[in-house]
């Protein structure tokens, strides 16, 4: 993906979060795969941050998302897979599997119907049949390597899971579950005595005011 793409895809992400009434870091980067919680600063942050704070951050993020998160990620979704329809387009490898894949399924058609006015042996039939199914098995297994490869995939199908976690969680949640965490949460990070940083599972970074500044 080009840089240009990126910076508006960042933009666009940020003036639709921006709508949830959180601070959004700009920094749109995947963190580790772990969802822990660390401390960017020293041992004596985390001595100034109880656990409570943590959890009723993590609880003020959630209702957030809850109230307006799931129109905003459907929004955010649709626009990644139109960045990826329109990057897999300009892709030249991408596009010479699209045309053989048709080409292929084409054949196919015309083979069915020559079977079925008895113009083709059933042996014969049955052989390339399946020889043109291989292909097209072979085809797509590639191109879905491919499109694995942009990094695009796995955003939307993150962003999908957080969706189906707000869909189906509660409208009020009195402690957040492991499942929860697992779904939204990456990484939790004590920015300051005040401050955290939570990773998404789709890359997006949020920040939470905790303690006094919350009051």
């Amino acid at each position: 993906m080009t840089d240009s793409k990126k910076i508006l895809k960042k933009i666009a992400l940020v003036l639709l979060l921006i709508l949830l009434g959180i601070e959004v870091c700009m920094e749109m980067r995947y963190s580790c795969d772990e969802a822990v919680v660390t401390s960017e600063n020293t041992e004596a942050i985390l001595r100034r941050v109880p656990e409570v704070e943590i959890t009723a951050a993590l609880l003020r993020l959630y209702h957030k998302l809850k109230a307006d998160g799931g129109t905003i990620l459907r929004t955010v979704l649709e626009q990644l897979r139109e960045l990826r329809e329109r990057e897999l387009r300009t892709n030249r490898k991408i596009s010479d599997i699209d045309k053989e894949i048709a080409r292929l399924s084409e054949q196919n058609l015309v083979l069915v119907r020559l079977k079925s006015k008895g113009y083709v042996d059933p042996a014969l039939y049955l052989s390339q049949q399946g020889e043109i199914e291989q292909k097209l098995r072979t085809l797509r297994r590639l191109r879905r390597r491919i499109m694995d490869s942009t990094g695009e995939d796995s955003q939307i199908q993150d962003t999908e899971i957080m969706l189906d976690c707000l869909e189906d969680g509660p409208q009020w949640l009195g402690e957040p579950s492991q499942e929860l965490f697992e779904s939204l949460v990456r990484r939790i990070v004590i920015v300051s005595a005040d401050t955290l940083k939570f990773t998404l599972l789709n890359g997006l970074e949020l920040t939470e005011r905790i303690g006094k500044a919350v009051r």
